[in-house]
């Protein structure tokens, strides 16, 4: 009929209607893709930025280790600076311990006040405490304990000593371990096969690795390293880590069993997970690239972060490659001499970023953001040779691979 024809003439206007607002769409966003496609590849092709046009807040700014001033003390006190440049690590080590003591009297008091308060409130005054610990100075502490265990910070042979044994495990350290640590072990054997904190054999973008490393790095650590002292002839190292590690265990047991459990958890056995989780994942990302085929070379087992604030949290931490080269330059001359020796890195190919630290690096590479870390990327050279994002994602993928077996226990030729 009629109508019949009718509607199938509707019906099928309409469907070639919706058909063609169909295939319209699909037009647009195949150009959209494109387009997409299009500015992806643009981005790659993009030149990195140069160092000659970098204005670096590190070689300026003002310093940001300490909290505040302590009147009276700091000028009574800095007289026992071997270098008066030292005067921001004095002024947080009277910060610490200003706040943090009182903290811990706080936790411990709140856990043993009579009648007993309820468990939930002991534990809040616990998270609070850690928290605010690891806010304020858990980063700041960590790199004054770093730096003062390369270069002596007092005249007095006493109070050097104070900061690793008697400070160190309010932030989770153990007693006397740190120098043996990083500066005996880490630095000595330069992230190669004696030291058990070394990055080299591990795929450094890959999570699974990572949590190998952590096992090694928090938690057998306390075999290997005094294994590493015995293995290498240290033996008077391997005095102190045994007796540091006495006196760090048997204080925790002997506080949490007669003055009181709860309180001694918060106070040192949580910041020890959280120190020992913090500085496994810190040493991992400051030696996550790694050049497999020139791994000997100190300008290719770790890497430069310029122009960010955290260098003035850090003492100017960021500039790694050079602390590999002398960890006894002081860490005011650190940015000043990156730019004296601008030709050097340059000609070694040595990696810089800019504007991020290496928690970020860190945390871009395990997010597989290389992209988004190359943007950070700083060519030393002349523009002219600057390399395309591309060019320094393809770098940074080479320089995260395992550095081979066969490779391993090679020496430096």
């Amino acid at each position: 009929s009629r109508s019949a024809l009718v509607g199938q003439s509707v019906l099928v206007t309409e469907g070639s209607v919706r058909g063609r607002a169909v295939g319209r769409a699909r037009r647009a966003l195949q150009a959209d893709m494109c387009k997409d496609s299009v500015a992806a590849a643009d981005a790659g092709k993009k030149k990195v930025q140069i160092l000659d046009e970098v204005v670096n807040s590190d070689l300026s700014a003002a310093r940001n280790e300490y909290h505040f001033r302590t009147p009276f003390l700091v000028d009574r006190l800095s007289p026992l600076l071997r270098d008066q440049r030292d005067l921001p690590m004095l002024c947080l080590l009277l910060n610490i311990i200003e706040i943090v003591v009182p903290g811990v009297l706080i936790v411990y008091g709140v856990n043993l006040y009579e009648p007993p308060l309820p468990m939930l409130v002991r534990n809040l005054a616990g998270l609070a405490y850690v928290v605010s610990l690891v806010l304020l100075f858990q980063e700041r502490f960590t790199l004054c304990i770093h730096f003062a265990s390369h270069r002596n910070l007092f005249h007095s042979e006493a109070l050097n000593l104070a900061i690793g044994w008697v400070i160190a495990p309010f932030f989770g350290i153990p007693s006397g371990v740190y120098k043996l640590h990083h500066v005996i072990m880490h630095h000595i054997e330069n992230n190669h096969e004696l030291d058990t904190s070394s990055t080299e054999m591990y795929q450094r973008d890959s999570l699974p690795d990572f949590l190998r490393y952590w096992l090694h790095f928090a938690v057998l650590i306390w075999i290997e390293l005094p294994y590493y002292t015995i293995r290498t002839g240290k033996y008077g190292w391997t005095q102190a880590i045994l007796g540091g590690l006495c006196i760090w265990l048997g204080s925790i047991v002997l506080l949490a069993k007669y003055v009181n459990l709860c309180a001694t958890i918060w106070v040192f056995c949580i910041p020890h997970v959280v120190a020992m989780s913090a500085m496994a994942f810190g040493n991992w990302a400051q030696h996550i690239f790694v050049n497999p085929k020139d791994r000997h070379n100190n300008y290719a087992l770790t890497y430069n972060c310029i122009d960010t604030p955290v260098n003035q949290t850090t003492f100017n931490d960021g500039y790694h490659i050079i602390h590999h080269l002398n960890a006894r330059l002081h860490w005011m001359e650190i940015p000043q001499y990156f730019y004296d020796n601008k030709e050097k890195f340059e000609k070694s190919g040595s990696l810089t970023f800019r504007g991020v630290h290496f928690l970020d690096v860190g945390i871009m590479v395990m997010t597989k953001n290389l992209r988004g870390l190359a943007e950070h990327y700083v060519h030393l050279g002349p523009k002219e040779t600057a390399p395309t994002i591309d060019q320094v994602v393809e770098k940074l993928q080479g320089w995260l691979k395992p550095v081979p077996a066969e490779e391993l226990g090679k020496k430096a030729k």
